[in-house]
């Protein structure tokens, strides 16, 4: 066998130095393009929530579309309800789309259906949002926590400390209102139990369409029954 020479040596450790480079490089752009890729999506506004028109009605919902919209929205809902859940995410675009449009004005009366702490917790934070906040937060906080819904038979749910990561999420930066997602609110919670009393709301989510009651067969039923109401 012939010996190496110190030049082969030196040629052999710079070929492999080279690829290795080439390897790194390229990785380094695979990693890049995908940065760059999630980071964008991640950040692309939703057109139609920009655009939707929120406001606070009273002290106890929120009002999403114009006031003179021909068609009149109200859901009542439970933060943990599963089918409240599946109601807004089937529903959630179209309506935005038609609220901006002047199509439809859609209210949203969250209260306390099921008996879980989380319910009221989810609850009074929103309260405090709406209360505190602007209607651009309360509604953007309103889709968030439906977003990030944990299972009703979970061992644990979120605490006030990813409830007040939500808020920031949600565009809150106040301290004060922050602080304030922690705290109970007798007087909203009263309030709201009430008006689903007397509008008779026997279960999560109820659905009026100028003041009658919305039926379906499913949720899914619901929501495209939702939909052709909303289209007019």
């Amino acid at each position: 066998m012939t010996a190496s020479t110190p030049d082969a040596a030196r040629r052999e450790r710079n070929r492999r130095l080279a690829i290795t480079t080439g390897i790194l490089v390229l990785l380094a752009l695979v990693i890049a393009t995908g940065v760059w890729v999630t980071s964008g999506s991640s950040t692309t506004p939703d057109p139609a929530a920009t655009k939707t028109p929120a406001a606070r009605r009273g002290d106890h919902s929120l009002v999403v579309g114009a006031a003179d919209a021909p068609v009149k929205v109200v859901v009542y809902e439970d933060f943990l309800c599963p089918f409240c859940r599946q109601l807004e995410t089937s529903t959630r675009d179209f309506l935005h789309q038609d609220a901006a449009k002047g199509s439809v004005q859609v209210e949203y009366r969250p209260f306390q259906l099921l008996p879980d702490d989380y319910s009221r917790r989810a609850l009074d934070a929103w309260a405090t949002v709406l209360q505190k906040g602007t209607p651009a937060q309360a509604l953007r906080f309103h889709d968030l926590l439906y977003d990030e819904q944990p299972y009703e038979q979970a061992a644990h749910k979120p605490g006030v400390a990813a409830l007040q990561a939500l808020a920031r999420k949600a565009g809150v930066t106040d301290p004060k209102v922050l602080d304030a997602l922690g705290s109970p609110n007798p007087a909203f919670f009263t309030a709201v139990q009430k008006s689903a009393e007397q509008a008779g709301v026997r279960g999560t989510p109820t659905v009026l369409v100028d003041g009658k009651p919305l039926g379906g067969s499913s949720i899914q039923d619901l929501a495209d029954r939702l939909e052709q109401s909303a289209a007019g």
